[in-house]
């Protein structure tokens, strides 16, 4: 008959050592793949073309004896109201690069 108590059991073939190895192995795994993603995004930010930032050479001029009746800003959006005599017109401008992203000119009507 064999005894029952074989002795400590080695510390390679433990629970807590086996599981600990997968977490480093895991873990190692993680690092290794962010590391690739850093790499991958800084290769394709250089090759790609530059972000645009806000435009430095962007101007909106108003004509002559044109003024802004109202601002309001939307996300992403700066919408002018300009009156003009008896024109009005709505600019609506994006804000990353200052282009005119649509206009609605209308003609202000005279009550009778």
């Amino acid at each position: 008959m064999p005894p029952s108590y074989t002795g400590p059991v080695p510390e390679k073939e433990t629970a807590a050592y086996r599981a600990a190895r997968l977490a480093v192995i895991v873990l190692s795994a993680l690092i290794v793949l962010a590391v690739i993603a850093l790499i991958v995004g800084g290769i394709a930010k250089l090759s790609g073309r530059k972000s645009a930032g806000p435009a430095s050479g962007t101007s909106f001029q108003l004509p002559a004896g044109a003024r802004i009746v109202s601002m309001e800003t939307e996300p992403g959006r700066l919408i002018l109201r300009v009156r003009d005599g008896d024109k009005e017109e709505i600019d609506i401008f994006d804000t990353q690069d200052g282009r005119l992203v649509g206009q609605v000119k209308a003609s202000v009507g005279r009550a009778r």
